[in-house]
């Protein structure tokens, strides 16, 4: 069992900043100011991505590419507070949460739940992991998810 003395409750209350901010940058539409919270050498990953949706996206950049369209695909009005739980001894926290927006081409409401494994080093986020409903999006997109694909969502990792 690895012991990481180093993790304190200002370590814990780091990561939830870092939470906090992620999800209002995301709701201010602001990519460049939440792409900031990442580490150079980040991993995003999607274990229930979608068929022809990248299931993990390496780096910093790449993970930009993949996100900074999204505000014109969903129009986000709001998250719930987060239930977080840390990891004891560790780096880790698990974030539950929601939120509600509106996907643009279609005007169809989209209500997701998220559960988010989040590992945060030296101030920023090392991996993230998005637990999401691929069949919430599905339906907000009207069953069709060609215009979500459109762009930056092709990625090949």
């Amino acid at each position: 069992m690895t012991n990481n003395s180093n993790v304190t409750s200002t370590n814990k209350r780091d990561a939830e900043q870092i939470l906090e901010q992620f999800l209002t940058f995301m709701l201010e539409k602001d990519m460049d100011k939440w792409i900031s919270l990442w580490d150079e050498h980040a991993v995003f990953e999607f274990p229930f991505a979608l068929p022809n949706f990248p299931e993990k996206i390496e780096g910093k950049a790449n993970i930009y590419e993949y996100i900074k369209d999204f505000p014109e695909k969903i129009n986000l009005f709001r998250f719930t507070t987060p239930q977080i739980h840390h990891i004891l001894n560790s780096n880790i926290l698990v974030a539950e949460f929601k939120c509600e927006g509106q996907v643009v081409h279609t005007g169809l409401s989209y209500k997701q739940t998220y559960i988010s494994v989040i590992k945060i080093n030296n101030g920023k986020i090392s991996h993230y992991k998005d637990y999401w409903n691929p069949l919430v999006a599905i339906e907000s997109f009207g069953g069709n998810m060609t215009d979500f694909l459109n762009n930056s969502h092709t990625l090949n990792q």
